[in-house]
């Protein structure tokens, strides 16, 4: 734990620092990207599995396999 005051301060500020730095990261080049509205076709998405191979979202769909997509914001987060 910190002990005196100025430690303290200087912990905040270089986390307050650290944040900024990475949302200013990851909001380059997002005014490019537009949002899918309703009936929009939904991009190919490939990601890793588990299993070391790469999946893809169109070939999915194409081998007629169901497919649930699920955003659950707050997961691994408090509150």
């Amino acid at each position: 734990m910190i002990q005196n005051r100025s430690s303290r301060v200087i912990t905040v500020l270089g986390g307050v620092l650290a944040i900024g730095i990475l949302s200013n990261l990851f909001t380059m080049g997002s005014s490019a990207v537009q949002p899918l509205k309703i009936g929009d076709v939904v991009p190919d998405l490939v990601l890793p599995g588990s299993d070391g191979e790469s999946h893809s979202l169109r070939k999915i769909v194409a081998d007629g396999e169901g497919l649930v997509i699920a955003w659950i914001p707050r997961t691994g987060t408090p509150g």
